[in-house]
C-alpha cells in the first residue's frame, strides 16, 4: 500500500490498538514503511482517545486489551465514526469474531499473519465508500459485468437471468467488497431477519446457484469466498481479472472445556508469531536494499538490527510453547523451561 494508491498526496493515517508492545512496534513499523502515518495505543481508553484525536482513515485493533474488551472499542467508536475497523484476533470461537462484526468491526485477520496480508486487508477496506460518498453502479470483474442499477449481469457478453433472491445476494456481496458478510447478517439483508434453519439452507441453496450463473466454483472461488462458520465475502476487485483462490479452510472446533490459562498464552503466543514474522519482513527488506550501490562495507552489520529483533522473537515463541505444553501437563511452566 502506497500513499498515492488511497489519497493522493496525503498519507494514509492509520491507528494502532494492540496491548502487546512489541506486536504493537512491529505493526507501526511495518505500515510506516508502506507509507501510512501511524499512531499507536495500548489500552481501551487510549485507543478512543486518539481516535477522536487523530481522526484516522483506518483502526487495526486486538479484541485482547487490558482496561477493557476490544468490543467495547468498537461499539463506543461506532457511536460517533464510520473510520474501516480491521480486527486482529488468535481466538478459535467464531462466536468471538461474529461478536466483534456485531459490533461495528468490518473485517478481521487471524494471527499469526504476514505483512502482505495485512496490507492487502488494509487496501480492501480503504477502497471501500464511506458515508456519503458516492459509487459507480456498474462493476467489471473480467468476464463478468454487473450493473446494480439496471440489474442486469452478464457472463462473457451474455446475459444472465437472476432470481429476486440470488439479486440481493449479489447486491450485499458486491457492495461490500472484501468484508466478511456474516450468516446473521445475510438473513437479515435477505429475509428480513429469518433466521430459523430452514432459512440457513435456503440461502446456502441461493448461493450454490448463484455461484453456478455467475461462472464461480466454491473450491476455487473467484468471486465469492466461503469462511467455515463464519460467512461469506466477495473477492473479486473492480476493473480487475479476478484471481482462482482456494477456499478458506474451516477453523478447529473449540470445546466448551478450553482452559482460561491456556486460551491466554495462545494469545501471546500467536502475537509473538505476528510479530516474528514482521521483523522477518522488515529484515528481508533491509537485506534486498543493501544490493545497490549504497550497502554498506558490512552488509552483515546493516542487516543486524531487524534479524536480532527476529531471533528474539522466535525465541519469544519458543518460551511460550514450551509453557502451553506444560500447562496441559500440570508441571510448573518454570520446570518446563529449565
Amino acid at each position: 500500500m502506497t500513499t498515492s494508491s488511497v489519497t493522493g498526496a496525503e498519507p494514509v493515517k492509520a491507528l494502532v490498538v494492540d496491548d502487546d508492545l512489541q506486536l504493537q512496534a512491529a505493526l507501526r513499523q511495518m505500515l510506516s514503511r508502506a507509507g501510512l502515518d501511524v499512531t499507536g495505543a495500548g489500552a481501551k481508553a487510549e485507543a478512543l482517545s486518539t481516535a477522536a484525536a487523530a481522526s484516522p482513515d483506518v483502526v487495526v485493533l486486538d479484541l485482547s486489551l487490558p482496561d477493557g474488551d476490544g468490543i467495547e472499542v468498537l461499539s463506543e467508536l461506532r457511536t460517533w465514526s464510520d473510520v474501516p475497523v480491521l480486527v486482529l484476533t488468535g481466538a478459535t470461537d467464531p462466536r468471538r469474531m461474529l461478536a466483534a462484526f456485531e459490533a461495528g468491526a468490518d473485517d478481521y485477520l487471524r494471527k499469526p499473519f504476514g505483512p502482505d496480508e495485512l496490507l492487502a486487508r488494509l487496501r480492501a477496506l480503504m477502497r471501500r465508500p464511506r458515508g456519503g460518498e458516492e459509487e459507480s453502479a456498474r462493476r467489471s470483474y473480467g468476464a463478468l459485468e454487473i450493473d446494480l442499477a439496471a440489474r442486469t449481469v452478464s457472463v462473457a457478453g451474455e446475459r444472465v437471468h437472476l432470481t429476486p433472491t440470488e439479486w440481493r445476494i449479489l447486491g450485499a456481496l458486491v457492495a461490500n467488497p472484501g468484508k466478511l458478510l456474516t450468516h446473521r447478517w445475510m438473513l437479515a439483508e435477505v429475509w428480513d431477519g429469518s433466521h430459523g434453519d430452514e432459512t440457513r439452507a435456503a440461502l446456502r441453496a441461493h448461493l450454490r446457484t448463484l455461484r453456478a450463473k455467475i461462472g464461480d466454483d466454491a473450491s476455487a472461488p473467484r468471486y465469492i469466498a466461503t469462511e467455515s462458520g463464519a460467512g461469506y465475502r466477495w473477492t473479486a476487485v473492480d476493473g480487475e481479472q479476478p484471481e482462482s483462490a482456494i477456499e478458506s479452510a474451516g477453523e478447529p472446533a473449540v470445546g466448551d472445556e478450553t482452559v482460561t490459562d491456556v486460551s491466554a498464552l495462545v494469545h501471546d503466543l500467536n502475537n509473538a508469531l505476528t510479530a516474528a514474522r514482521l521483523a522477518v519482513a522488515l529484515a528481508r527488506t533491509r537485506v534486498a536494499r543493501l544490493v545497490g550501490d549504497d550497502a554498506p562495507e558490512d552488509p552483515d552489520q546493516a542487516a543486524t538490527p531487524p534479524l536480532d529483533d527476529a531471533v528474539d522473537q522466535l525465541e519469544r515463541v519458543g518460551r511460550l510453547a514450551l509453557r502451553i505444553e506444560a500447562t496441559v501437563r500440570g508441571d510448573s511452566p518454570a520446570e518446563a523451561e529449565d
